[in-house]
């Protein structure tokens, strides 16, 4: 994902790339080793995250068009609850356009 747009937040760095209408959206979550050691915990702040993207996104407007969107954690967000991340991931949908 080297082309298209990033946005940052304190939780997250945010990767978009628009892609044609039509396709339905395609979400990752992402947790380096600097970010969080263990694996266990990886996994864990990615299903927080997939969690909080299901409550904010689904069910998928088929109007949303087609992007590849990664979610980068920092180290910030090790700490943080359910919904600081839910807000997050909101806001950040919302400057890279996809949601109104």
């Amino acid at each position: 994902m080297k082309t298209g747009r990033v946005f940052h937040s304190p939780i997250f760095l945010f990767r978009m790339v628009k892609k044609e209408q039509g396709t339905l959206p395609k979400f990752a979550f992402v947790v380096s080793k600097k970010v969080a050691k263990n694996a266990a915990d990886r996994n864990k702040m990615k299903r927080r995250g997939f969690h909080a993207l299901r409550e904010v996104v689904f069910p998928i407007d088929p109007k949303m068009g087609g992007c590849m969107c990664a979610f980068f954690f920092k180290k910030e967000g090790r700490e943080v609850g359910f919904e600081e991340i839910k807000r997050e991931i909101k806001e950040l949908l919302k400057k890279g356009g996809i949601l109104q």
